[in-house]
């Protein structure tokens, strides 16, 4: 961007007009696609063919053709590429419409994860029919749904996203990173989200779970290779590094939103964290 100015970074909208959507990636293309946005809901990008780059959370990715990228709501994400795939919107109240399905559907909390590093997953040759397929079927039920469409949509999708867990395993393998799974981490994430911005000591997580804070970093720290503190650092550098770089907000009124009472000192915690500090980081992002 050429001016000093940083923009109110948009949630792109379209084509969510349900809570659920699926399309071609060639129509998810509007005025936003190609500037920093994100969205209110998870979304799949399956890229069969891309040449370029994806950027996600300040992370530029240079693609390759089946490439899976999934999005929470509130990631920042951009494209520039050439592109042919799909892509799939949904609410997690779509997935999760009642107690229920909480206890059939699969918990897509730990696929969604990015503690372990964010990265998309590359889809294998024997995979990608599979996927292919469940796409298809999706997309006709969606379009013409009949008696318990919405059910039925549900479960193929179900279907994709244990299919995208497996993908995601074989990377890890491959890449000699091994994913550990704890419902407790799951239920952590929930919790840092709710109150990043509001509770930032060990003590109130660990009392959540009833457990001493050595005891729940020690889990954290064997699932996630990170503490309770390191994730909630992260957490709120993240969100500090999308205010700087796409809204009006001044240092001070970010500060105080994450739940810091001094701006010099939420100055010098950016900078520990991020290894420059807020207003040279915004400079940076607008040269």
């Amino acid at each position: 961007m050429s001016n000093n100015k940083s923009l109110d970074i948009p949630y792109q909208e379209w084509p969510l007009k349900s809570q659920f959507n699926i399309a071609p990636l060639g129509m998810a293309a509007t005025d936003f696609t190609h500037q920093p946005h994100r969205h209110h809901h998870f979304q799949i990008l399956w890229f069969t063919k891309a040449k370029g780059r994806h950027m996600v959370d300040f992370v530029w990715y240079e693609m390759e053709d089946n490439m899976l990228f999934l999005l929470r709501p509130g990631q920042v994400h951009q494209l520039d590429c050439e592109r042919e795939g799909h892509v799939i919107f949904f609410t997690e109240r779509f997935y999760f419409a009642n107690k229920h399905d909480k206890e059939t559907l699969y918990d897509f909390s730990n696929l969604f994860d990015n503690w372990h590093g964010y990265g998309p997953i590359l889809i294998g040759e024997n995979t990608a029919p599979s996927l292919l397929g469940l796409v298809d079927l999706m997309s006709r039920e969606h379009r013409s749904p009949g008696a318990n469409g919405r059910s039925i949509v549900k479960h193929y999708l179900n279907a994709f996203l244990l299919l995208a867990e497996r993908e995601k395993k074989r990377n890890a393998t491959d890449t000699m990173r091994p994913l550990h799974h704890d419902s407790r981490v799951v239920q952590l994430r929930r919790l840092l989200e709710k109150h990043y911005t509001r509770e930032h000591q060990v003590a109130f997580y660990a009392n959540a779970f009833a457990l001493t804070p050595k005891r729940l970093n020690e889990i954290t720290k064997e699932t996630t290779g990170r503490t309770v503190t390191e994730l909630l650092h992260d957490r709120i550098i993240l969100e500090a590094k999308r205010n700087l770089a796409f809204s009006h907000k001044s240092v001070k009124e970010i500060c105080y939103e994450l739940g810091f009472e001094d701006p010099a000192y939420f100055s010098r915690f950016f900078k520990n964290n991020a290894g420059i500090s807020p207003q040279d980081f915004r400079d940076i992002m607008f040269k």
